[in-house]
């Protein structure tokens, strides 16, 4: 009797397991391909940068990440971590080795993201949505 109980329960509990692991997939997969809510184009031409909105998902209002594409090479995409876009400032820049906004450096010539915004914190969605290393300087 008692090995059927734990039997139901592993079951039970590897089903629950599964269903939000296949939940996690297809949010992290939607939110990944959600449209920008602003784009620019760097002074160069080159790079195109966009604020991607993923608010309502896990609770995440008012989070965004930037998404940044070598026009150059349009098949790599590059994602920050999330961000709080009451933070946000789309000035864009660039120089010889850099491109970015405001708070966020992308180094493409390194493939790293520099993030200098305050009050910055981790996230624990950003494991699923950066594609890209990334380090961050307090103010």
């Amino acid at each position: 009797m008692m090995k059927m109980a734990k039997s139901k329960w592993f079951r039970r509990t590897i089903l629950a397991a599964v269903v939000l692991g296949t939940v996690l997939a297809y949010t992290v997969n939607v939110m990944l391909g959600y449209p920008a809510s602003t784009a620019l184009i760097s002074p160069s031409g080159r790079f195109v940068m966009e604020n991607v909105r993923v608010d309502g998902v896990f609770f995440l209002g008012g989070m965004a990440y930037l998404r940044v594409i070598d026009r150059q090479a349009p098949e790599k995409v590059y994602r920050t971590p999330l961000y709080d876009t009451q933070s946000l400032d789309m000035r864009a820049f660039e120089n010889d080795h850099e491109v970015g906004i405001y708070w966020i450096k992308f180094d493409w010539q390194k493939k790293l993201f520099v993030i200098s915004m305050p009050e910055w914190e981790e996230s624990w969605m950003n494991v699923f949505v950066s594609n890209t290393p990334y380090t961050h300087f307090k103010n």
